[in-house]
């Protein structure tokens, strides 16, 4: 399974960012072979940068998402492609990467 999370620094022991559609980068952790790669997030429009991070997410296969909570027309985009999300807020990624593969995150 791939897991996307929204991170300040494109490293697992990066905070998970404060705004989903405007992180500074996306990891996408595979859950099956423990490895990640990042995508800096180009969000420098003003509008409109929801709808392109849902992409990213749906680009790379993502089932879940990890990030703060997301705006209404993300978070609908994302009930639509049916992908989950938790709510990662106050942790780095590497802990709430373990704190989803042991049932402890909130589902959003």
């Amino acid at each position: 399974m791939k897991i996307m999370l929204a991170t300040n620094e494109p490293t697992l022991e990066s905070a998970i960012a404060d705004r989903f559609a405007r992180a500074p980068y996306f990891l996408i952790y595979d859950t099956e072979n423990k490895k990640f790669e990042s995508i800096s997030n180009d969000a420098d429009m003003a509008h409109g940068m929801g709808p392109k991070a849902v992409q990213i997410t749906i680009d790379n296969g993502a089932e879940v998402l990890i990030s703060a909570l997301p705006g209404g027309n993300a978070m609908e985009a994302l009930k639509s492609a049916e992908i989950a999300v938790y709510d990662g807020r106050g942790l780095k990624a590497s802990e709430a990467i373990e704190k989803f593969e042991n049932g402890e995150l909130k589902k959003v």
